[in-house]
């Protein structure tokens, strides 16, 4: 007589699945998945509002010129406050009337997420509070910029270095 090992093949087929099943809910509860935020927005907030974003967005660029001062890659003593330039394309100038907040965060990590508050106006720039950072990598600042009716979110990748 004839051994037939199709029911052993089903079988141990079907205790790879489950446990590849178990394996990757396992996963998922250690490892959730953060939001990106942009300027202490949910994505879901983002997504819901684009078509509004954009729009204020394009109206803003139209009128006005931003610029973030300060080189991408810096070491974490240097890394201690962040600005931008605010211009005026009508008539060139500085713009000292803003609203300016300023947000630290990086790119992989929703944990991190920190409001630096106000922006103050000094010589022409406007600059974050004063921070630190503890540990090395990429980080992100993100300026929430208000004049008028118009708004903006913009924001500026740097790498932290020793």
């Amino acid at each position: 007589m004839n051994k037939n090992y199709w029911p052993l093949g089903i079988f141990l087929f079907a205790l790879v699945v489950v446990g590849l099943i178990v394996l990757t809910i396992k996963t998922a509860i250690t490892n959730p998945v953060e939001l990106q935020r942009m300027c202490q927005r949910s994505s879901q907030d983002v997504d819901e509002n684009i078509n509004e974003i954009t729009k204020l967005q394009t109206e803003f660029l139209k009128k006005y010129v931003i610029n973030f001062e300060g080189a991408r890659e810096q070491t974490s003593k240097e890394f201690r406050q962040a600005f931008i330039r605010i211009t005026s394309k009508e008539s060139g100038a500085i713009q000292s009337n803003a609203k300016v907040n300023f947000y630290l965060t990086r790119p992989h990590t929703a944990r991190e997420d920190r409001d630096l508050g106000k922006a103050e106006f000094v010589d022409g720039l406007w600059q974050s509070p004063s921070f630190s950072v503890e540990s090395l990598g990429r980080y992100q600042i993100e300026a929430y910029v208000e004049i008028g009716k118009d708004s903006l979110c913009i924001s500026k990748e740097y790498r932290i270095k020793q």
